[in-house]
């Protein structure tokens, strides 16, 4: 086992044992569900900076790395694409630690010989890895210090100059969080880089990640997302969610992602960014499922398996008639436990807590406590249902830091 902080500046000797120049980083080459292997080491020579492939070198120590060949380097490379530099990319980085749930940085990096090469296998995030770089590993003290590892398969880099190394890993490990862990992750990152970060993700996690980001840190994250990307996500987004983004956003931002939403989308948003905050039509979202009072269980059931991804969380269908009225309300657990050739009218029960637009967010919250429900419908003076207030819509307003 080595440091690659104690093979930085190390002296490389060629075969006819002359000094070409000292080490100045190590090229990696990444590969899924392995340690990145290292390809080569680059080296400085005056002012040129040359790489040098990893078939010629016959020793990698700390003293120094020699070669099994002379005039075996190639000046001026360029990595490719799954390729990284350890200094250059890697080192003082932030990263992902996906297994501690936190963000730490790089301090060394350790490499193990595997087979015939070395290999990438942890990062050193201690106090010892910083003093061993300023060269204190001399001192008395050093050797009571602790090593704090962590393995590479549990990391995803945070930034770096290979984009698509980095969002591949990001992707592969981040997208088995839950959206509020990301979202700790993202808070404690500087603002490009959770920009950069939230912009990398696929639409459906980015919109559910932003979810869960706390305000005070969301409005200047919001405004820094690209414009185009930011209606995107807020298409995937449920639409009291949506509304939120839109109140936090600048005047001239806000213009700029109208003008990129869908039809559809930007028409609902904009009725329902009218509505105050503390008021049922402030927190309401159009995402809910209604079926038709003369339907029969049995198409109903597959009425919901058709479109149950469409919503965010389905526990309840509200039935109306063909004028749109509310009629009633029938759980999914009622529909799997009835007869499939019965009417839902039959099913259905016809005492259904409502709210209207300008119900006031504590009595929501009473009367959910009371009756001891999960979400209620708002309906306007015809009874038609304009929407639907979920206790998630609540707890989120009435305790913002949760």
């Amino acid at each position: 086992m080595i440091f690659f902080s104690q093979l930085l500046r190390v002296p490389i000797i060629d075969s006819k044992q002359e000094t070409v120049g000292r080490l100045k980083d190590i090229v990696v080459r990444a590969q899924d569900g392995e340690y990145p292997k290292v390809h080569g080491v680059i080296f400085k020579d005056g002012k040129h900076l040359s790489f040098i492939p990893y078939q010629f070198i016959e020793t990698l120590s700390r003293g120094e790395i020699t070669l099994n060949k002379s005039n075996s380097w190639k000046p001026n490379y360029e990595p490719t694409n799954d390729e990284f530099l350890l200094s250059r990319d890697v080192l003082d980085q932030q990263i992902f630690d996906v297994k501690g749930i936190r963000v730490v940085r790089v301090n060394d990096l350790q490499l193990v010989r595997i087979d015939n090469g070395f290999s990438i296998v942890g990062i050193d995030i201690s106090n010892k890895a910083l003093m061993r770089r300023l060269g204190f590993s001399h001192l008395p003290f050093f050797n009571k210090m602790e090593s704090k590892f962590i393995d590479w398969h549990n990391v995803s880099l945070v930034k770096g100059s290979v984009g698509s190394l980095q969002l591949k890993t990001t992707h592969q490990k981040l997208q088995k969080l839950h959206p509020a862990d990301v979202a700790n992750l993202i808070e404690s990152l500087t603002l490009p880089e959770s920009t950069r970060l939230v912009q990398s993700f696929d639409k459906e996690t980015a919109a559910e990640v932003l979810g869960e980001v706390e305000r005070k840190y969301k409005d200047t994250l919001l405004e820094h997302i690209n414009p185009k990307a930011l209606a995107t996500i807020m298409e995937e987004m449920p639409t009291d969610e949506a509304v939120d983004v839109l109140k936090d956003l600048s005047e001239h931002k806000r213009i700029q992602v109208f003008r990129r939403l869908g039809v559809r989308k930007a028409k609902t948003l904009h009725k329902l960014s009218g509505y105050k905050d503390d008021i049922a039509g402030g927190l309401m979202t159009s995402e809910f499922m209604t079926i038709h009072k003369d339907l029969s269980v049995e198409e109903a059931i597959k009425l919901i398996r058709k479109d149950s991804d469409n919503y965010r969380s389905l526990y309840h269908v509200f039935v109306i008639d063909d004028e749109k009225h509310l009629l009633g309300v029938v759980s999914i657990r009622t529909l799997l436990l009835s007869s499939p050739k019965q009417k839902i009218s039959d099913r259905m029960s016809k005492v259904v807590r409502t709210l209207r637009i300008h119900t006031k967010a504590g009595d929501i919250a009473r009367l959910m406590t009371k009756y001891d429900l999960l979400s209620m419908a708002v309906v306007d003076k015809q009874k038609v249902i304009r929407g639907i207030v979920t206790v998630d819509d609540i707890l989120r307003l009435l305790i913002p830091d949760a």
